[in-house]
């Protein structure tokens, strides 16, 4: 009776330990998880590969995501529009491309208005993520190419490395 509390398997001071560590541990790798995740949309939308992500890239890759989503005769105005628009609100106010750190910024502001939770953004970014790369194809699908796409699609292979 008189044993080490220690090594009592529950309700000792080691034991909540281990608990509050591995719960720790958990929300470290979720967050690690939601950063990669984060980088990776950044990529998937860099479609020159240039480090920056554009204003014109931004809209493009959105052009096929809606055109995924309703079809090639998707409204590509309404989406330059919502998509100028948003560029110049949340990025740059003069269209000018952005780094890394200004659409992180973004996407966290984003992503905490639609929960809070870390694991709820991952899972969030995990379908931002699935879209992009959607849309990345969709520039290799001969019905929905167009002559403006021409500047990136060369550039544009189906899948960057690391994002498959």
């Amino acid at each position: 009776r008189g044993g080490n509390p220690a090594s009592s398997p529950t309700g000792s001071p080691a034991a909540s330990s281990t608990v509050a560590d591995s719960k720790e541990e958990r929300r470290r790798k979720i967050a690690q998880r939601v950063e990669s995740l984060v980088e990776e949309l950044f990529t998937l939308h860099d479609l020159n590969h240039n480090g920056v992500l554009e204003e014109v890239e931004l809209i493009k890759l959105n052009h096929k995501i809606a055109m995924l989503h309703y079809g090639k005769d998707a409204d590509k105005q309404a989406v330059t529009d919502k998509f100028r628009t948003l560029f110049r609100a949340e990025l740059d106010k003069d269209g000018q491309p952005v780094p890394y750190s200004k659409f992180r910024g973004y996407m966290f502001k984003v992503l905490d208005g639609l929960d809070r939770s870390k694991v709820a953004q991952e899972l969030i970014l995990e379908q931002f993520v699935e879209e992009a790369k959607s849309g990345r194809l969709a520039f290799h699908c001969h019905s929905f190419q167009s002559i403006t796409d021409e500047p990136f699609r060369s550039m544009i292979e189906p899948l960057p490395a690391g994002a498959r």
